[in-house]
């Protein structure tokens, strides 16, 4: 079979099992409805007109929810091509993709410089202010004077980043070093945003919904006990994804981008004859404690050998009476 025709099969699978769970939960919250209205209005309301008033808000929700079923179970082929099916073509040209972007550097510099090139990029980000830059994390270590390395991590506005990144190789160059490497990545958020969007749609009328059946009359304490128990629920839901929803468009507004700095190392540094400074500095501080470990050694062995002596030359006595009787 075709992959054109397997792939079409799948999608007309996804639909169709999408549909009909949005139609079994507007069964279940049609029922709802009823047991609801039918105990605030003393059962004078039949079920054609209820479904009529709750028609508009399931089929919303119906779409919602095929919406979001159909872009959760989209094949993974769509997301390795950028967004395009099997046949190469674009899923949806009229979304605009929703891509975050990171980006990795690395300077290498004299070890004088580091920590100047450290805080002048970071003082840069924080002259354009949080709304356009954001210093994530800043750190500068020295492991002696002629090793010195940081790293620095900012987010900030795409017209910001672009021009900071054109500019490293020309810091570094000021800086009489250089811009080892640029890397860059992208994510496509495009389907988690859809997705986030498609669900909150479809809470936001569930909400709207059980504001209106809170709004009517009844003297059942416990039906509205159970309805604000169920608004609850969704106006928690509902904060929940703007919540995440805010998360994925600040990353897509804002880029990422990590900078690694590296003091150029040296042929020859002040340390290169330290070993032999510190050989002949302890020279006769390493002879004194050479002789006082020989001394030391025959001082624990002078009790043992009054203890061994007398044994070895009964030893040796005995060895030469057995050899006189051979």
């Amino acid at each position: 079979m075709p992959r054109s025709t397997k792939e079409a099969e799948r999608r007309r699978f996804t639909r169709d099992a999408a549909r009909q769970g949005a139609r079994e939960m507007r069964k279940w919250i049609l029922l709802a409805g009823i047991g609801l209205l039918a105990a605030c209005d003393g059962g004078g309301r039949d079920e054609a007109r209820l479904q009529a008033e709750m028609a508009p808000a399931m089929e919303m929700a119906e779409a919602d929810a095929v919406a979001v079923s159909s872009a959760r179970m989209a094949p993974k082929a769509d997301m390795a091509t950028g967004g395009a099916n099997s046949d190469g073509e674009p899923v949806d040209a009229s979304v605009p993709r929703q891509l975050a972007y990171e980006y990795d550097a690395s300077l290498r510099l004299p070890a004088e410089n580091v920590a100047a090139m450290i805080a002048a990029h970071e003082a840069r980000c924080n002259e354009a202010g949080p709304r356009v830059c954001q210093v994530i994390s800043s750190s500068v270590a020295e492991q002696n004077e002629n090793y010195v390395y940081g790293s620095l991590e900012i987010r900030a506005a795409k017209d910001f980043m672009d021009n900071f990144r054109e500019g490293l190789a020309g810091d570094a160059e000021d800086a009489k070093g250089s811009l080892v490497s640029m890397n860059s990545r992208a994510e496509d958020l495009t389907r988690q945003i859809t997705d986030t969007e498609a669900r909150l749609n479809a809470q936001k009328t569930l909400r709207d919904r059980l504001l209106r059946l809170l709004e009517r009359e009844t003297d059942e304490v416990g039906d509205l006990l159970q309805i604000e128990r169920e608004l609850a629920r969704v106006q928690s839901e509902i904060e929940s994804a703007e919540s995440w929803l805010r998360v994925l468009r600040a990353r897509v507004a804002m880029d990422r981008l990590t900078l690694n700095y590296q003091s150029i190392p040296k042929a020859v540094t002040p340390q290169t004859a330290q070993p032999l400074r510190d050989a002949f500095t302890n020279f006769f501080a390493d002879l004194a404690w050479s002789l006082a470990a020989v001394i030391s050694f025959i001082a624990h062995m002078i009790p043992w050998l009054i203890v061994i002596a007398p044994g070895l030359w009964l030893l040796r006595a005995v060895w030469r009476n057995w050899r006189k009787k051979r």
